[in-house]
């Protein structure tokens, strides 16, 4: 029977298997794409505004008081994340929906090279935060938010998929620091 050092130090070096691919590799970032579209639809269906109000126009300004914290707002961020690049034009709206998807490849590579199921489930959150952001530039020519926590203080409008990609940053952030402390430990300890 293994010790758990032993266990430690085959799941550190352990290449993601196939239930690992389909579980975070595909089913995360489908669930996470499905799950933004949704909400984006169910946004502008609120506001009783077609899919593609950022196509017919630019500033809806639509907002609604929800509670206390939390606001609807519909905007239409024609930039990236934080509201920075923006502006509209189609060198821009292509561009950087190529980008997005060019990541996602990226993001695919790296994930065959991951050793923890941290790094997995994040890597998967960008992803499909990614695809589902993606997918708006690409139909609409931006991208649609419409969580607005502005009352708190917090300035930007965002998204569930802007929301995705936030948190798989900070796991894959965590997922480091985590590998690295367990490299060192095991390296540290006597056999």
């Amino acid at each position: 029977m293994r010790d758990a050092k032993q266990t430690l130090a085959i799941e550190i070096g352990r290449r993601p298997t196939r239930f690992d691919w389909a579980l975070f590799g595909v089913f995360v970032p489908v669930v996470t794409m499905i799950v933004d579209q949704w909400t984006k639809y169910a946004a502008t269906k609120f506001f009783k505004v077609p899919m593609n109000v950022c196509e017919v126009t630019p500033n809806p300004g639509f907002d609604v008081d929800m509670i206390w914290v939390m606001d609807l707002a519909l905007v239409c961020n024609f930039g990236i994340s934080w509201g920075l690049l923006q502006g509209d034009s189609q060198f821009k709206r292509w561009g950087l929906t190529a980008f997005a998807f060019a990541m996602c490849g990226v993001l695919l590579y790296i994930f065959k090279q991951s050793r923890d199921n941290l790094t997995r489930f994040s890597l998967g959150l960008v992803i499909g935060g990614a695809v589902g952001n993606g997918i708006d530039r690409f139909l609409f020519g931006a991208v649609t938010d419409f969580i607005d926590f502005g009352d708190i203080g917090f300035h930007w409008v965002f998204n569930i998929a802007d929301s995705a990609i936030t948190v798989g940053v900070i796991g894959l952030i965590l997922a480091s620091f985590k590998m690295d402390k367990l490299e060192k430990s095991l390296k540290l300890s006597p056999e």
